[in-house]
């Protein structure tokens, strides 16, 4: 059966030959290349296409209608390039390769990609498909990231790994001479009796592609790929010899081998790969080889947590204090950060965690403004993934969230999702539908004589409907302070609910949530409200991580009743009338008290990149409980105002398993520049939350 087969990177030395082979064999080829064509063939069609563009890809998909992709294209250590960093490495070898893979899943095209033995990094010695992989260095590490991703986008759609052993043709050589035995154009060394290398020819590579392309159903799984007869360098030198080439012979023992690959032991990285590859080579397995020339499928690949060095994130609102989780979590991840900063004095750019630090304009009395320097931003800086810190840049990424998707994933739900999670009365509906706990809650209030009418008895309380920390909170005692209150509340505010006033004596929680795209609960964290400021009813100053299933449960029901996606925050207060954990509103962003969970186990950060790059979601299904955090300027206050400042559990002096929101003494200089900012702001924060 033949196959309209689409060929990535079809203009290199090793696509033009495999677009004719597969013509030869009848396949329909479309050869994809940022170049002009080599091929020519009645079989073959070339498509200039820019793999970096993702609707480039789904253009050239939608035009041509593949069965088969085979995914050649890629950035290698060798083809002369002048720019190897890692970025232009991710760049080619990971995004462009996640494109593609993201169309073929799409189409159920079956796809072939060519890796490489190099993921595998310094084992050296004997290695077959099963063999963890440990990729040292640009291209190695970029071709495994691309290995998993393939394995996540496709689905139950084939996909067939080929891990190539270095190629090479039959007049031209160059590349093993220079790497493996002959460092200078005359002369040569030859270890003990030689070594022994595994090679691939370029004909096999071409047999191996159309034998693949051939076969119904496409072959699966893993093949490490070589020659088989091994290349041994005594011989290769002979060779030589015999050409010309290596007048000078340097013979060395064995046992100077030895020496060097113990040597080796002791150098960084890359320097230790390239005398691995010299000294102690690879010696793959044949037979998932064999059995894929005897018509079998590959072996499976080798999973582990998704690599995501590379991805580069743009954190927003460097003032707000979930930067201080958020940052040093994503520089573990190895993530290229940035930070966009509205001054000098953020912590986004106090700290020693970014790569860059833009200042820009954010005003959040100034929405269009805001949005018009951060789609600059966007436009200039290849982002992966924006994240946004406040309530303010959730919003504004959910509100023109079609304008940045082309630019970067906004991890933000889409519009209707978000402003259902975002408005306090429509999360109370949701409970009330779904059976979740929550306060008797009046909907659509429009006076005090509505509230009246309606029944609610004293105490109850008010709250804007959309809102953060304890802003607008008013708790309402008798009609005369309803009167005064609620128009001037409305006013300011906008539209309020009002609610059953839950006393205050009960313990508050959060719980953090975290669902996949398909809306399955990775992980879920709750932690107590031990302290809280303003003292009558505001934002946590001391966490502690506890596991309470039945409010994991019920937050993990709500957010998904309202097709929330990603992470989500839950506030809950339990009712100490009936014991019951009530939920009080989901905060539709990072909660800035985050850094608890990531103390506990649990990494968000990954969990939020993962999402956004498309890769499974990493569980993380049990956390540590005890683990506290403070935020040491809020809490300092609580201690001077509250008359339970010496009655305190834990007590205010017990700094036992205990962070800090805002120190780090990795990274202690945000510290300052934030104090000074918080007592410049001080006093107009004070004002919102004005009784």
């Amino acid at each position: 059966m033949t196959h309209t087969i689409l060929l990535t990177g079809a203009s290199g030395m090793l696509g033009s030959q495999v677009a004719l082979a597969l013509c030869a064999r009848g396949h329909r080829v479309v050869g994809v290349d940022i170049s002009p064509a080599k091929a020519e063939h009645a079989n073959y069609v070339h498509a200039i296409c820019d793999l970096t563009r993702p609707d480039d890809v789904a253009r050239v998909f939608a035009t041509h209608a593949p069965d088969r992709v085979v995914h050649l294209a890629a950035l290698a250590h060798v083809t002369g390039e002048t720019d190897l960093g890692w970025n232009r490495y991710f760049m080619l070898n990971v995004l462009a390769s996640q494109h593609v893979f993201e169309q073929a899943a799409q189409a159920k095209c079956p796809v072939f990609f060519a890796s490489t033995v190099d993921v595998y990094g310094n084992r050296g010695g004997d290695i077959n498909e099963s063999t963890p992989p440990a990729p040292v260095g640009g291209y190695a590490r970029s071709k495994r990231i691309a290995e998993q991703r393939l394995a996540a986008l496709m689905g139950d759609t084939p996909y067939f790994i080929s891990r190539f052993a270095p190629v090479y043709t039959e007049e031209d050589t160059h590349d093993i001479r220079k790497r493996y035995y002959l460092k200078y154009p005359s002369a040569a060394f030859v270890v003990g009796k030689g070594l022994e290398y595994d090679f691939l020819n370029i004909d096999r590579v071409t047999d191996v592609v159309a034998r693949w392309a051939d076969r119904d159903p496409a072959p699966r799984g893993v093949v490490n790929f070589s020659d088989d007869a091994r290349f041994n360098s005594a011989r290769m030198v002979e060779e030589e010899r015999r050409q010309g080439r290596a007048k000078h012979v340097l013979r060395l023992p064995a046992w100077v081998g030895g020496l060097g690959r113990a040597a080796a032991r002791l150098c960084p990285g890359m320097l230790r790969l390239k005398v691995n590859k010299v000294l102690n080579p690879y010696h793959l397995g044949s037979a998932a080889r064999e059995r894929f020339f005897a018509g079998g499928d590959g072996e499976p690949l080798v999973l582990d947590r998704p690599d995501l060095r590379g991805v580069r994130v743009l954190l927003l609102e460097g003032f707000a204090r979930q930067n201080m989780a958020l940052m040093p979590a994503l520089k573990a991840l190895g993530c290229h950060l940035t930070t966009y900063n509205a001054s000098r004095l953020d912590v986004g750019y106090a700290s020693k965690y970014p790569d860059v630090k833009l200042v820009r304009y954010w005003n959040r009395e100034d929405e269009e403004a805001s949005f018009a320097a951060l789609m600059e931003v966007l436009a200039e800086g290849h982002y992966d993934i924006v994240i946004p810190m406040t309530d303010f840049s959730a919003t504004l990424l959910a509100n023109h969230i079609d304008a940045v998707r082309p630019l970067a994933w906004p991890a933000v739900n889409p519009p209707e999702v978000f402003r259902r999670a975002a408005d306090k009365q429509e999360t109370m509906r949701a409970c009330a539908e779904n059976g979740v706990p929550c306060p008797h809650t009046l909907y659509d209030m429009a006076s005090a004589d509505d509230i009246l009418a309606a029944g609610m008895p004293f105490p109850f309380i008010i709250k804007p409907r959309v809102g953060y920390g304890s802003i607008g909170f008013h708790v309402i005692r008798d009609e005369a302070q309803l009167r005064e209150v609620f128009d001037a509340a409305v006013k300011r505010f906008g539209p309020m609910v009002v609610q059953d006033y839950i006393p205050q004596t009960g313990t508050q929680y959060k719980c953090e949530v975290f669902l996949d795209a398909d809306g399955a609960p990775k992980s879920a964290v709750v932690f107590d409200k031990t302290r809280w400021y303003p003292i009558d009813g505001g934002s946590t100053c001391c966490s502690c991580s506890v596991h309470r299933p039945d409010i994991a449960a019920d937050s993990i029901r709500l957010l998904q009743a309202i097709g929330w996606r990603g992470y989500g925050d839950v506030d809950l207060i339990e009712d100490p009338r009936d014991g019951v954990a009530k939920v009080m509103e989901i905060n539709p962003r990072i909660t800035a008290s985050v850094k608890v969970c990531f103390a506990a186990g649990v990494d968000f950060a990954r969990q939020i990149v993962e999402l956004g790059m498309g890769l499974p979601v990493t569980p993380f299904e049990d956390y540590r409980d005890g683990v506290r955090l403070r935020y040491m300027h809020t809490d300092l206050l609580w201690f001077l105002q509250s008359p339970d400042r010496f009655r305190a559990k834990p007590s205010w002096f017990d700094f036992r398993h205990t962070t800090d929101q805002i120190f780090n003494p990795r990274d202690p200089w945000p510290w300052f520049t934030y104090t000074v900012q918080g007592l410049r702001k001080r006093k107009s924060e004070m004002e919102k939350r004005k009784r």
